[in-house]
């Protein structure tokens, strides 16, 4: 099953595995539409949130690197992220995709520029992981990397340093186009970013017209930001917990989870809804091209938005 995908959403420059972007025209319709505050609990790239419509978003992550470089998108002019961007592609002596072809570079559709660009990823990131402050230029650095990394990610090993291996792809005019509408989109929000475990956050402030929407990590399938138990059985629990004492106090949420995949199933999830009465709605996602390190391309998932209302 193939679905037709909506092109109408601002796209998020940073890729996250089990982000939002491909599933957006399922999960915003159930939204409520007088929304005064959203908080996007786990906002990773930010694909919910900066297509909400929210009349206040709270952007927050426990990613020190990911909320610092959203603030740097957000108070840098675009012309100058970008010729700092380009700067650093010629300093180092990327491809430049726009200008030329794969083959210019050695490389092909499989490949793309990979070959080429491995070494200077390589001193590019070495640079990086070496920077003595988290100025601007410091998330100038850091994006680069993720434009010529793997699948346009952001990862830091337990050392805190940037670890993910050089991607196909390069700073191409597409690319620049998308950043670009990313940007000015997030500058028009009211918005604040916060880092917080989702277990110490604020919710005091929020309104019966309020709304959380929450995309953790999930508990049954791995991805990179879920590798080596990121994600617990305890974290699992806390979290329906947080969301239990939302709809005591009136609040609307909204959780995208897995209740099933590749044969496994949330025992926890399953437990959970059948004391409640909240909303299960199916979303299809197509996890042939989105999962990381998949096993097998034929098994079921069935994954779902809970909502309390």
């Amino acid at each position: 099953m193939q679905r037709t995908q909506i092109k109408n959403y601002i796209a998020s420059p940073l890729n996250y595995i089990g982000g939002k972007a491909r599933v957006l025209d399922q999960i915003l319709p159930c939204f409520p539409t007088d929304i005064d505050i959203l908080v996007d609990l786990f906002c990773g790239g930010c694909n919910v949130g900066i297509n909400a419509g929210a009349n206040y978003t709270i952007y927050n992550d426990t990613s020190k690197e990911l909320i610092g470089l959203l603030k740097t998108f957000r108070r840098m002019k675009n012309d100058t992220i970008i010729a700092r961007i380009n700067a650093l592609v010629d300093e180092y002596g990327f491809s430049k995709t726009r200008d030329h072809s794969f083959a210019y570079y050695g490389g092909n559709a499989n490949l793309g520029v990979s070959v080429y660009n491995r070494d200077k990823y390589l001193k590019l990131r070495d640079a990086f992981n070496q920077y003595p402050k988290r100025d601007n230029q410091y998330y100038i650095l850091l994006y680069t990397l993720v434009l010529f990394g793997f699948n346009n990610q952001l990862r830091f090993n337990s050392f805190g340093e940037f670890n993910l291996p050089v991607g196909k792809r390069d700073f191409n005019k597409v690319i620049e186009a998308k950043l670009v509408k990313f940007f000015d989109a997030l500058r028009s929000q009211d918005c604040l970013f916060s880092i917080s475990d989702f277990r110490k956050f604020d919710f005091n402030n929020l309104t019966e017209k309020s709304f959380v929407y929450c995309d953790p990590p999930y508990l049954i399938t791995k991805a990179t930001y879920n590798e080596k138990d990121g994600w617990t059985e305890e974290d699992e629990r806390d979290l329906l917990y947080v969301l239990d004492g939302l709809n005591e106090r009136g609040i609307r949420f909204a959780l995208s989870n897995v209740l099933e995949h590749e044969g496994k199933k949330n025992v926890l999830l399953y437990e959970w809804l059948t004391n409640r009465a909240y909303t299960v709605t199916d979303i299809f996602m197509d996890y042939h091209y989105s999962n990381y390190q998949k096993k097998s391309k034929a098994a079921d998932s069935r994954e779902v938005l809970i909502t309390n209302y």
